[in-house]
């Protein structure tokens, strides 16, 4: 998630080709949606994010015809890290039959999001992509429709208006939560439901939460880490009861309404506008985990986040793990590395040994009944 610091005047002009509807799948991994975007006819892995400007991998420079912009912006990330960044626009970004003239966009290395969707990701697909249209988001069957079409709302659904980050378009809406009326950009980079800075966590919090300890998230430019707090609060949107949420706490520089929320409805993010239309499923919210979370650290498999429970005590952050099902992970590669992710994925028990030699079986469980 980028903010902009526009030291030179200028114009985005962003002219994409009008069609009445189309659609187009994505894969859905770790919160994130992953959409193909095409480049000269070759297929790229881009993140879908409401939140940040257009971001592409410093390794597609020269492939995209760019013409260096003569322009300069600090960008500031989602752990409030800055950094100063080259414009560029390329003509050469399409998504199915839709073309896009004249994007404005950045190089960065981009290497550590590959490692963390187990594929190649080559750019973040930014807001400032989606102004002039409708982006319908269908979380069951996994897939975006595109149009220019103004919305139309149902009984069942709830609107809410949004405005807009001058240049990058990101989407801000207002929340009221526990008495407090909070801006928070509507982010489909965050996969989080309710994400508070720690100053506002502040103003919302009562005696009863859960704490993470660890490595708390990474982004464009760092890391955070230290503990984070997790509830589940009552939500109001426009007048509009939300009913309770999943709300937790990291060191984001911005409050964010992310992907475990949204993925709770089919979601129209109306650019025309300005508007979010939030329409009503079956689905209520949940937050399945093991507990704990892993990541390779200098070629070892190491516990980077825990939740601080009484059943994973004999766990600390930084432990070394040597097998997962059986699997030795003692000495751990990338190929490894996606292996296990895969198996916490879509097993609902895992057996982990750690470098003690002891054993431990965890079990996937929706974390929210620990706030009961």
């Amino acid at each position: 998630m980028m903010k902009f610091k526009i030291f030179y005047t200028c114009t985005l002009f962003l002219f994409p080709l009008f069609f009445s509807a189309t659609s187009i799948p994505f894969e859905y991994i770790d919160g994130k949606i992953i959409v193909k975007v095409d480049i000269k006819n070759q297929k790229h892995n881009f993140i879908f994010d409401t939140g940040a400007f257009t971001i592409l991998s410093d390794e597609l420079k020269g492939q995209l015809s760019e013409k260096k912009e003569n322009m300069i912006f600090e960008g500031i990330d989602a752990n409030n890290s800055s950094s100063k960044n080259e414009m560029f626009s390329t003509d050469a970004l399409k998504i199915a039959d839709i073309k896009f003239n004249k994007v404005n966009f950045s190089f960065m290395n981009i290497n550590w999001m590959a490692s963390r969707a187990c594929m190649k990701i080559s750019g973040v697909f930014g807001a400032n992509m989606m102004n002039s249209k409708v982006w319908r988001i269908d979380f069951r069957t996994k897939t975006i429709t595109i149009s220019d079409k103004i919305t139309e709302n149902s009984a069942q659904s709830i609107s809410i208006p949004f405005t807009e980050e001058n240049f990058t378009h990101v989407p801000t809406i207002n929340v009221n939560i526990r008495k407090q009326n909070l801006d928070m950009v509507f982010d489909t980079g965050s996969g989080s439901g309710f994400t508070l800075d720690s100053k506002s966590y502040q103003l919302v919090k009562d005696g009863s939460f859960l704490t993470f300890e660890g490595l708390l998230s990474q982004s464009l430019n760092s890391v955070s880490k230290g503990e984070r707090w997790l509830d589940v609060m009552e939500a109001e949107v426009n007048n509009n009861i939300l009913g309770n949420q999943i709300v937790d706490t990291s060191s984001d520089s911005r409050n964010l309404v992310g992907t475990r929320f949204m993925e709770n409805y089919l979601i129209d993010l109306d650019f025309i506008n300005k508007k979010i239309v939030l329409n009503t499923t079956d689905k209520t919210s949940e937050y399945n985990s093991f507990g704990i979370a892993f990541a390779p650290v200098d070629g070892t498999l190491v516990i980077v986040n825990k939740l601080k429970i009484p059943e994973l005590s004999g766990l600390n952050v930084a432990d070394k793990i040597i097998k997962v099902n059986n699997i030795d992970v003692s000495k751990i590669d990338e190929e490894t590395f996606c292996k296990i992710k895969k198996i916490m994925d879509n097993s609902k028990i895992m057996i982990i040994e750690n470098e003690s030699k002891k054993e431990f079986k965890l079990e996937k469980k929706d974390i929210l009944q620990y706030l009961n």
